[in-house]
């Protein structure tokens, strides 16, 4: 009778764990689906060190002049009451933006986006927004962005979710 027990319990842990890692890739990946048609022509930006943020074409390399300003690459999260904040800000590294803007005339040749991502996960670097725009940048890879996306919070401390442009 334990016996029985004992294959129930190893095969409840196994659904459980194969439920935590689906729950994990999804929530890294934003809920984006893999193949055709995911690759997103939208991004969010801010020029304010994440007081506002704006919405332009993916294919702008940040940092870039906007509106006589530096403009940064950001990740949009949502507070529990349904407030939008800018929790992270980008930028290309010098070798990055070259990388990138050899790839930008050839990105149909890309149809998944892979190239692109691996391109962004070398050649951007990212950091929290603070109040006082101090912080370290890191290297944007898939490791140092999903930690910073998984501790963030509003302003309550609640957990934010990432939103998609």
């Amino acid at each position: 009778m334990s016996a029985v027990k004992h294959k129930y319990g190893v095969g409840v842990g196994i659904a459980l764990l194969i439920l935590a890692a689906a729950a994990l890739g999804f929530q890294l990946t934003g809920g984006r689906q893999s193949g055709a048609g995911s690759v997103a022509t939208r991004a969010f930006f801010t020029d304010d060190n994440g007081q506002t943020f704006f919405q332009d074409d993916v294919n702008k390399l940040p940092p870039f002049t906007h509106n006589g300003k530096q403009a940064l690459g950001c990740e949009v999260f949502e507070a529990a009451g349904g407030k939008q904040f800018v929790g992270l800000v980008y930028r290309f590294t010098e070798s990055g933006r070259r990388e990138m803007e050899a790839y930008l005339p050839n990105r149909s040749k890309d149809s998944d986006g892979s190239t692109r991502r691996a391109i962004e996960e070398r050649g951007r670097q990212v950091k929290p927004v603070s109040a006082a725009g101090e912080g370290a940048w890191q290297i944007a890879d898939d490791v140092n962005t999903a930690r910073l996306q998984a501790v963030m919070k509003d302003p309550s401390g609640k957990p934010a979710k990432l939103v998609q442009p």
